[in-house]
């Protein structure tokens, strides 16, 4: 289930209703002190808080006035308990929105500003005896089946949604008159909702850097208490001795004591307190001088703690039994050398790709808003009278941007290199790192964009009119290398665009394969994935989708490929999607690339970028 949208109203510095949309990556981007953060943490108060504080209520607001923080889901289940008895369909129970997403929306209210509704924008019904099905117990169910002459002979009369479903379906859609309301959900059912909502894990830019702040030890934490439950058992015989020969000895100590002290001896009594392993081990991470992380730059530290916020997200979501994760980072940029920022959003556009993940970020910084897919950016502006509002992503707002961030002002940059995602990114400079070695006429591309003379643009096919549009102003050469995707004689997916990119002197290269994973040769996968194909690919085949299908096949799982659900096989091809062009690729060598494109279709590319950059 993914977070699709984000309604806020009266809270901070939005008093005016708002809605944010988001991506699996999602980048917010403003000047200082116009509202980034507040979204972040309105989102941590929809997830985590039951309680506002006192500033959380934007200012002029009364106390009688509540703050409401709405949240829509898309990808709904098709099946949850909702209840403390059965599975249901949410769509069957009526409590999803016109869209069919779910719309929860908490309401803070009062002076203490307390969570005291949960409400629900559902299609729901509405004719009279009805709407309110959700909320009344067993035996009111049952009553009210009864009542309106409903058989519930063939019903389970123990599960309330059975009945309900009976009471429902007793008459016709147009007599329930099922219209767009607000259904306030009670506990029962608002905890059962929690439970399948995404875990959501804030990443402030202002806390503290150091491996004894509490963020950081909590995964150490975890991991000292995993492997103390591991040894439980020796564990309790250690405490078993160690208890013995205490006793032993503090017998003893009484009985001497008694010779000199009857009274005295006989108020004396060892009581042993539960003994606490995990607080005997305290971790402090060192580098290879012995200096611990605390000692060390902030923006080491901060670096640090990104991955120990992942790796605490991650164990929440195992714990919590929950699979989808929103990771929520502040200014990931503080405290960064360039090229770190670079690999830090790398790492994060990475993380997005997981299917269970959702990646948010709010940036001012230049360099990382022009690596961003422009579909992911959202540009918050402030009107005259002070009103928040997300600007459109048209080309206004690109200028807006441009002005507001200066992108691109460092020029030292000598060409744009248009791809379609991450995964291209990484097949180019992985690819043209193993040819640089000996090939001296093509460039390494992570060397170079490190240098900042090459800047990657991620703009997917279906913005590339509107991203090169607006390179075109910034008078630098521009390379867009495209998948191809069809095969011929259909004409290539994006070849309009293409064609009026060269034709006004820039250059585009279409893919005459499929796509980029059809130029890793067969051994570089086998030894990746440790396979056993025998011959490569052909031009057109799906590799990341036929490879995930062979790793499968190659598991120990009962159950064949086509058996798997939709969901699972898209998590399997995008996790072989990656590692073809992180893993595969790094088994590549120059004569295994002329084997797999004797055409040098990726040399070509290669070789018309590095022209720029040597």
């Amino acid at each position: 289930m993914k977070l699709k949208q984000l309604k806020i109203k009266n809270f901070r510095c939005y008093r005016e209703e708002i809605t944010i949309g988001f991506d699996d990556l999602t980048a917010l981007i403003a000047r200082n002190d116009t509202g980034k953060s507040t979204i972040l943490e309105a989102l941590d108060a929809f997830f985590n808080l039951d309680k506002l504080e006192n500033g959380d209520r934007s200012t002029g607001v009364s106390n009688s006035i509540s703050v409401e923080i709405t949240c829509v889901f898309k990808d709904v289940p098709r099946e949850l308990i909702i209840d403390t008895d059965n599975r249901i369909s949410p769509a069957h129970e009526y409590l999803l929105n016109q869209d069919g997403d779910l719309e929860i929306c908490k309401i803070y209210k009062g002076a203490a500003l307390k969570c005291e509704e949960v409400t629900l924008s559902a299609l729901h019904p509405t004719a009279e005896n009805y709407e309110d099905l959700l909320n009344l117990t067993i035996t009111q169910l049952r009553r009210r089946g009864n009542d309106l002459g409903v058989d519930l002979s063939p019903v389970n009369q123990t599960v309330k949604s059975a009945i309900r479903h009976a009471i429902w379906t007793h008459v016709s859609d147009s007599q329930l008159n099922k219209q767009l309301v607000s259904l306030d959900i009670k506990s029962s059912v608002w905890k059962q909702l929690q439970n399948i909502l995404p875990l959501y894990q804030l990443f402030k830019a202002d806390r503290p850097s150091s491996d004894q702040d509490a963020e950081a030890q909590d995964p150490i934490k975890f991991a000292i208490k995993e492997a103390l439950k591991d040894r439980a058992a020796e564990l309790e015989l250690l405490e078993s001795y160690v208890r013995e020969q205490v006793e032993n000895v503090t017998s003893k100590t009484i009985e001497k004591l008694r010779e000199m002290d009857p009274d005295l001896a006989n108020q004396l009594d060892p009581k042993f307190s539960s003994f606490n392993w995990s607080k005997v081990f305290s971790v402090s991470l060192t580098n290879e001088d012995q200096i611990p992380l605390n000692k060390r730059g902030s923006g080491v530290r901060r670096l640090f703690l990104i991955n120990f916020f992942r790796a605490k997200a991650e164990q929440l979501a195992s714990v919590r039994d929950v699979q989808d994760v929103i990771f929520a980072i502040e200014e990931p940029e503080n405290s960064q050398h360039p090229n770190n920022q670079l690999l830090l959003l790398d790492a994060l556009t990475e993380l997005s790709l997981d299917p269970l993940h959702q990646v948010l970020f709010t940036t001012h910084n230049p360099v990382l808003a022009g690596r961003i897919d422009h579909d992911r950016i959202r540009f918050i502006n402030k009107s005259e009278d002070g009103t928040r509002y997300i600007a459109e992503n048209d080309d206004t707002t690109l200028e807006q941007i441009k002005d507001s961030l200066g992108m691109f002002a460092n020029h030292n940059v000598r060409v744009f290199v248009g791809v379609e995602g991450p995964n291209d990114i990484e097949y180019l400079k992985r690819m043209s790192a193993i040819l640089a070695r000996s090939e001296t006429d093509i460039a390494d591309f992570a060397e170079a964009e490190s240098l900042g003379k090459l800047v990657f643009i991620p703009m997917g096919g279906s913005t590339l009119e509107l991203w090169t549009s607006r390179l075109e102003g910034l008078d630098l050469p521009e390379i867009h290398i495209l998948d191809r995707d069809i095969a011929p004689p259909a004409r290539a997916k994006y070849q309009d665009a293409a064609d009026r990119v060269n034709a006004r002197g820039q250059r585009s290269f279409i893919t005459n394969s499929r796509e980029m994973e059809n130029y890793i040769h067969y051994e570089a996968i086998n030894e990746a994935f440790d396979l056993s194909l025998e011959t490569n690919y052909s031009d057109f085949d799906d590799v990341p989708t036929l490879v995930a299908m062979a790793v499968h096949e190659a598991s120990e799982s009962t159950r064949a490929w086509h058996e798997i659900n939709d969901k699972k096989r898209g998590q399997k091809e995008s996790k072989a999607k990656k590692k073809l062009n992180r893993e595969a690729i790094n088994c590549m060598t120059p004569a295994r690339l002329t084997l797999v494109d004797p055409a040098d279709e990726v040399r070509c590319w290669l070789r018309e970028v590095s022209q720029y950059v040597l």
